[in-house]
Parts: structure tokens; sequence; C-alpha cells
């Protein structure tokens, strides 16, 4: 059975090998072509969906879990809720974005930053924490919870207008 570090780290690594994929790929800047660049977007509107959802259940779950059991909690969770909150103000914006334009670029990173350096936190200062104080049986019930709230968040968190490019169509049922 996962406990709640196995089932976090688990989504930890999903985003880095996404963020590395597109760190690799090529750019506007470095001559992607059209499908390249759709695909990086395609990519990057998933990855803006699935972090939002994982600092959601991160707020949901693992914060209240360190206030409750850490000694100093509240201060690592301050923390933790100041960095995911700096996250989700990119987020829309990331979203929004078409691939091909400059800023896209610009919050790519400030957001590829921002996520590497949350989970440097969490995995360094916080599990360490919790886990020496957090009985396994409630590592391993707080894991259950966290693969619950990941199953049943079944329609995407965000705003379809966050997921629309520039100039987009946002209506349904036109083809023509």
């Amino acid at each position: 059975m996962h406990d709640v570090f196995d089932v976090l780290a688990e989504d930890h690594e999903d985003v880095r090998q996404t963020l590395d994929e597109l760190e690799k790929g090529p750019t506007a800047a470095t001559g992607a072509c059209e499908d390249q660049l759709m695909l990086r977007k395609m990519m990057t509107n998933e990855l803006v969906i699935e972090q939002f959802r994982h600092e959601e259940i991160e707020l949901a779950c693992l914060w209240p879990a360190v206030r409750q059991h850490v000694l100093d909690g509240d201060r690592l969770a301050d923390r933790g809720v100041c960095a995911e909150l700096e996250i989700f103000t990119i987020l829309p914006g990331l979203g929004r974005r078409d691939a091909a334009e400059r800023e896209f670029e610009i919050l790519l990173a400030q957001f590829t930053q921002a996520a590497r350096e949350h989970f440097d936190f969490e995995e360094r200062h916080v599990w360490p924490r919790l886990r020496s104080v957090l009985p396994p049986r409630l590592a391993v019930e707080l894991g259950r919870k966290v693969l619950l709230a990941k199953h049943d968040a079944l329609a995407p968190p965000l705003p379809r207008a966050w997921l629309i490019s520039p100039g987009e169509n946002a209506g349904y049922g036109s083809f023509g």
C-alpha cells in the first residue's frame, strides 16, 4: 500500500519529467514548427490541469497534516501554502498563452522554477519531519485520501478559458 509520500512523490516525478521534456523541446524562438508548438501547448495544458489539482489536494490533505502533527508545522505549512499560491498565480497565464508567444516561455520558466523549488522544499524539509512523527498507518490512510481526491477530480478544475489561446474560438459545436 502506498503512503502519502509515495503518492505525492509520483506526482512530483511526473511533473519533473514533463518539465524536462518541455525544456528539451523546440520553442518558437528555436524554430519549432506549428505541430511542435501545438504539442508543446497540449503538454502544457495537461501540466496546468494536473498541477492545479496537485496543489489543491496538497492544500486539502498535506498541509493540515503538517499543521497537526509536526512541531512548528504551522510555519512549514505557511511557507508551503505561499509557494502553492505563487504557482496558482502563474498557471492561469500559462494556460491562456499560445506556445508561439514569448510570454508563454517566460511563464513556463517561472512555473518550472517555482515548481522545482516547491517540490524541493517539500521533499527535503517537510516530508522528513512529517514522516518522523506520522504513524505508518496514518501515512497510508493519508495516501489513500490523496488518491481518492485525485480520482474524484474528474472535471478539469480550471475554467476552459484558461486553456484557450488568444484568438481561439471559445464556442462549442462549430466546425466551420
